[in-house]
């Protein structure tokens, strides 16, 4: 029976020694990082689109409400846009408006051909489908931020 031991004895030996062999206590490698090309893209806010043409409703010094239809177009933060509307047992009047654009808001001036000139200032919805704002005749210019006289409108078309 010791015959058997010996070999086996051997076998179980060469064994330990492959398996020694084949594990390490050397660190593993350290996993490579494959640099990544894309390059992130500065963005630049986009200025609210104001151009497209809007029914607007604005309130008279006297209390009546106006409607009209106004058309702006737009040239970097440049705005211009005009209107016609009826005024009741006087007419009709054409009118015309320029401003400029800072975050959602456009400010500026507009000008009628009854001579009627004034301030706006107008706030773009979050959607850009809607503004609200207040208006001023041009010698009221510093009550423009607290004025009551509104001036509405939704957008109809782009």
């Amino acid at each position: 029976m010791q015959k058997y031991y010996i070999p086996l004895l051997a076998g179980i030996l060469c064994l330990l020694l492959i398996a020694t062999g084949c594990t390490t206590t050397s660190p593993a490698p350290a996993a490579t990082t494959v640099p990544t090309t894309a390059t992130p893209v500065p963005t630049t806010p986009a200025v609210p689109s104001w151009e497209g043409t809007w029914n607007t409703t604005w309130l008279n010094t006297d209390g009546n409400l106006t409607v009209s239809v106004v058309t702006m177009t737009m040239a970097g933060d440049e705005v211009s846009g005009n209107y016609s509307y009826t005024y009741p047992d006087e007419g009709t009047y054409d009118g015309y408006l320029n401003g400029t654009v800072k975050g959602q808001t456009l400010t500026g001036m507009y000008a009628e051909t009854d001579d009627d000139v004034g301030n706006i200032i107008f706030a773009l919805s979050a959607d850009g489908n809607s503004f609200t704002g207040r208006w001023v005749h041009a010698e009221n210019q510093t009550e423009l931020d607290n004025s009551t006289l509104f001036w509405n409108g939704v957008r109809i078309a782009p």
